[in-house]
């Protein structure tokens, strides 16, 4: 394994999200959990473009699959190494984010508006008259993923939380 996949699967580890890339949802969470670590201030380097469902980076879907394929072949060089402390505690900060997922929203739905919300409102650009309040986040969102049309309760609730952790005001989380 290279560096970076090496660290990539240190943090997916100190996150508890599994290098499962079986099925559709898993490669989501794995996606939007790298993305939402990356607003710590932890880079790992991926960079993101928007995609149908949200924030989307290509090779970070390459180094995953080449990761895996490694580990199922037998290499385990991941397990020699850690994160460094700095890291550890950005990945903890990290979890934070995505914490507090009300009952009735799939953890794979709430990752995905919360790292969503975030790029419309701080990354994409929305014209220069956008408010970059909820509503017109919400309708870009809604614009571009019509799937969550009527469930603007969860995405006040996911505004919530983004609110609650720092990151409407800020494009990223101060350095701890």
């Amino acid at each position: 394994m290279n560096p970076s996949q090496i660290v990539l699967k240190l943090v997916l580890d100190a996150v508890e999200q599994p290098l499962d890339l079986d099925s559709f949802e898993q490669r989501l969470m794995i996606q939007k959990k790298v993305y939402l670590t990356q607003l710590t201030g932890l880079d790992l380097t991926y960079r993101f473009g928007w995609y149908l469902h949200g924030p989307y980076s290509r090779e970070l879907t390459s180094d995953a699959f080449r990761s895996k394929e490694q580990i199922d072949d037998g290499e385990d060089d991941y397990k020699r190494e850690t994160l460094a402390p700095f890291a550890k505690k950005l990945t903890k900060k990290a979890k934070t984010i995505w914490a507090n997922r009300p009952d009735g929203i799939d953890e794979d739905d709430w990752l995905e508006l919360l790292a969503s919300l975030h790029f419309l409102k701080h990354i994409a650009y929305m014209g220069k008259n956008a408010r970059l309040d909820f509503d017109d986040v919400w309708k870009a969102l809604i614009d571009s993923k019509p799937r969550f049309k009527g469930r603007k309760a969860d995405g006040r609730k996911v505004w919530a939380q983004l609110d609650k952790v720092g990151l409407l005001k800020q494009k990223v989380l101060p350095a701890a």
